[in-house]
């Protein structure tokens, strides 16, 4: 996809949306207050609620750049990371409710959402249809040219394979070698306007760096350098100019930005408070009263975890064992008799988590993230696995990566541990607001899934 195309599908993808959900939002409030004469839109202060939607939508999705991630996410993922935002978008909408004084239908709510979800994909596969047919129109191809090998180039070429838009008009070349590149972009431009060139950044030296932007700059073609150092691949590189020297950053995880940090922190509130609210406030009676009624004991247990930065925390948990004096050395197994009856099923069932949303409002722990060991347990397991504490470099989570992809609960063999501890280190760093969002959703559908 050359950068014409990402540009004016992003911008017609900004005024698509706007005007779907406007459409949305007073389809909603024409279908809610249909028979009601004493509704009005400036009385009733709804021109307050379309305004905060509209500035609110804008923010959030420039935040998380929807409009720019038409070249770097698979269409299923980016079909996915779009319904997440317009899902997180609905949550800041509902805490706009709950904070003004006016508040509005919830049914209003409803329908401007579902209306603006549908209304969206079906107004952009119109879109992507139209400028399909443009496309398709063009008496010439745009040709990409991939220089190198080995697996950073391959996942390249497969992915501009699988997800271009102007597969009409697109033809890609691969060439293994860099020896004589300007001569072989000169022989192949005289078939087809070349638009890009993707290179790997490990094959290029000083005299072919000159001559290749050179010739890239003087004939307007996009040069891409594919960073083909594994181990860094899998981090959210930046790039930064530090006086007239382009300085390439390699942070610990992208919430070293103090940006996403606050977004992160301002989800984890807004979450932990509605599950209070909704859900702690009403359980935690209950579940203390069966605690103290079937065994000897307090009703939480708090345990010293490690956390952000390697610093000790007391982690939360309703109390699943009797009291005893291994509970700060030995881990709990399947068959633990140390666990009592409604133990077993609180933990199976995982209610036991749900005092750790009282950490995460207290900002000891997160909603999402690696899950917290004990410190006898991240002593142990650092001395097992290189790079094992890179996973500290975030506030731990109730859940994560690792447990939605079936590590989760006790550590029995050296297999689980790496793989935990693996998944673990991609989230650290390749957070996103999307993925927490994603993480939470198979969390509850694992629970439901687990215990239908």
């Amino acid at each position: 996809m050359i950068r014409s195309h990402k540009y004016f599908l992003g911008i017609y993808y900004r005024f698509n949306d706007i005007i779907a959900l406007n459409v949305a939002f007073f389809i909603a409030t024409s279908i809610r207050f249909k028979n009601e004469v004493s509704y009005g839109f400036l009385e009733d202060n709804y021109l307050a609620l379309l305004i905060f939607i509209n500035l609110s939508w804008i923010l959030l999705s420039q935040s998380q750049k929807i409009y720019g991630s038409l070249l770097f996410y698979g269409r299923k993922r980016y079909f996915l990371r779009v319904a997440l935002v317009i899902l997180f978008h609905l949550l800041v909408t509902i805490a706009f409710n709950g904070l003004v004084k006016t508040f509005y239908s919830r049914l209003v709510l409803m329908y401007t959402f579902i209306g603006f979800g549908g209304l969206m994909f079906v107004a952009r596969a119109i879109i992507n249809m139209i400028y399909k047919s443009y496309l398709s129109r063009q008496n010439e191809k745009n040709l990409i040219l991939i220089v190198g090998d080995g697996f950073s180039i391959q996942d390249v070429e497969t992915f501009l394979t699988e997800n271009s838009i102007d597969e009409g008009c697109q033809k890609i070349i691969k060439i293994e070698d860099a020896d004589n590149l300007v001569a072989d972009l000169e022989r192949l431009k005289e078939d087809s306007p070349i638009s890009e060139v993707y290179i790997k950044i490990s094959l290029i030296n000083d005299e072919l760096m000159d001559e290749l932007t050179n010739y890239c700059d003087n004939n307007f073609i996009r040069l891409r350098l594919v960073l083909d150092w594994q181990r860094l691949s899998s981090k959210m590189i930046e790039s930064r100019n530090l006086s007239h020297t382009t300085v390439i950053s390699i942070p610990l995880t992208p919430l070293d930005d103090p940006y996403n940090t606050l977004l992160k922190r301002s989800f984890d509130i807004l979450f932990s408070v509605f599950i209070i609210a909704t859900v702690f406030s009403w359980l935690f009676p209950i579940m203390a009263l069966i605690i103290k009624l079937t065994s000897k004991g307090p009703v939480f247990f708090k345990q010293k975890r490690t956390g952000v930065d390697n610093k000790e925390f007391n982690c939360w948990k309703f109390r699943s064992m009797r009291l005893n004096e291994d509970s700060d050395r030995i881990q709990a197994t399947k068959n633990d008799d140390r666990i009592t009856s409604f133990g077993k099923f609180i933990r199976s069932t995982s209610l036991d988590e749900f005092p750790q949303f009282l950490n995460v409002f207290r900002g000891d722990m997160s909603v999402v993230g690696p899950r917290p060991h004990m410190l006898k347990h991240t002593e142990e397991y650092s001395q097992l696995i290189g790079n094992f504490m890179n996973r500290h470099a975030i506030k731990p989570g109730i859940t994560g990566l690792a447990q939605i992809k079936g590590y989760r609960g006790e550590i029995d063999d050296s297999h689980m541990l790496t793989n935990r501890v693996r998944l673990d280190r991609f989230y650290v760093n390749n957070w996103s607001l999307y993925l927490d969002l994603k993480i939470v959703f198979f969390t509850i559908f694992g629970v439901f899934q687990d215990h239908k």
